[in-house]
């Protein structure tokens, strides 16, 4: 971990104020939201303008990076990411605060596609999932972090605002003025959904499945540990719990991914999330249950992406990944974009253990299907 931290430490640490900034307002959203009153439909509207924004920019950001360049279009994404928090100042209704989170959303999944594809570019197979690995442990650092400065800003979402605008901007100079080897230059390319399907269905179905959960996690936890009667410090540990468990994790899966057939790894990661969160369902409404099978999803679910995306860029060529970058990000925006209506529906059916029961039933779904294309298809040293 130390050499890839010490390669990649530019981005890492754009990556790591931008997170900061990013677990800021999605805890504070939440916990605003819920209390000014808006109704479900309010909730999955402003909660997934965030995911909208990422598909938007996870199609167009592609063209950005291929027309000026990794660098300069960071700067413009981060720009965007920095100044959207602004918006919620504006007024307090669910079209502003859509508007908002689509806008951040837009910026966060363009940077996404440029940092991804750029440690792409420059990782070989046998590193990639340790250099996912510490690029996903860093960004839930950051979110992590993020969260001891709720219970601070809690009552004051203009001061929560301006540290996020803060954070954003401070994400731009280690990536500008850093020493890091920079990404060839290819030519814009579609990404084609069939092809990459083709090369990699796991590592397909493993980036929509790891948006949902992350959506269900990180915009619903908020709002599910409130329903369950914690108080604002306790949706605080509540959330970090989730990234605690992805930080402890995290490096140890990237080495066994690495070590192992990837879609091996990912079955079993998705088989024992559903397990950790069938446990928080039935535990009777316990707050110390509720933050243990919290801990261990995120734990087991947060490098869903770092493992697919590793798969994904094992089968494919180096030109295709940026646009691959991209596409993967759309998949996993499309999959983040169902996870507050989903979550929302299924509290609204069974109360706040809904949250649970929909996270146990989309990581079984993800194992079966691992486990299935496990049957059937030899893995990518056979071929």
């Amino acid at each position: 971990m130390l050499s890839a931290l010490r390669l990649w430490w530019p981005l890492l640490l754009g990556v790591l104020s931008i997170q900061l900034g990013n677990g800021l307002l999605s805890t504070s959203v939440g916990l605003r939201i819920d209390a000014v009153g808006f109704d479900a439909t309010d909730i999955a509207l402003v909660m997934g303008g965030f995911y909208a924004g990422q598909v938007v920019s996870s199609l167009l950001s592609p063209r950005l990076i291929a027309r000026i360049g990794h660098v300069p279009a960071y700067v413009v994404l981060t720009s965007i990411t920095a100044l959207a928090p602004a918006v919620f100042l504006l007024a307090s209704d669910p079209v502003t605060w859509t508007v908002a989170r689509l806008a951040y959303g837009f910026g966060m999944a363009g940077i996404f596609v440029a940092i991804e594809s750029w440690l792409n570019d420059r990782s070989g197979n046998e590193m990639r999932g340790r250099v996912f690995a510490a690029y996903i442990l860093v960004q839930l650092a950051g979110l992590m972090v993020a969260q001891f400065f709720v219970p601070a800003v809690a009552g004051n979402l203009t001061l929560a605002f301006a540290l996020v605008i803060g954070f954003g901007l401070l994400a731009i100079p280690p990536v500008v003025f850093g020493g890091t080897p920079r990404p060839a230059r290819h030519p814009f390319a579609k990404a084609s959904f069939r092809a990459l399907f083709a090369a990699s269905p796991v590592g397909v179905a493993g980036a929509v499945v790891s948006g949902l959960v992350w959506a269900i996690i990180m915009a619903m936890s908020p709002i599910y540990a409130q329903r369950a009667g914690f108080d604002a410090a306790g949706v605080a540990i509540f959330v970090a719990s989730a990234v605690f468990g992805g930080l402890l994790l995290q490096w140890p899966i990237g080495w066994l991914a690495d070590m192992r057939d990837r879609r091996v790894v990912l079955g079993m990661m998705a088989a024992l999330a559903a397990v950790a969160a069938l446990a928080g369902a039935i535990g009777d409404g316990s707050h110390g249950v509720a933050i243990a099978a919290m801990m261990a999803g995120g734990g087991l679910t947060f490098p869903f992406y770092s493992v697919a995306i590793s798969h994904v860029n094992d089968r494919i060529e180096p030109a295709q990944r940026v646009p691959a970058s991209g596409a993967m990000i759309l998949l996993f925006g499309l999959g983040s974009i169902l996870g507050p209506f989903a979550a929302s529906a299924a509290m609204a059916e069974a109360g706040p253990r809904g949250f649970f029961l929909l996270l146990a039933a989309v990581t079984a779904g993800l194992a079966l299907f691992t486990l299935y294309r496990l049957a059937i298809a030899r893995p990518l040293s056979a071929e």
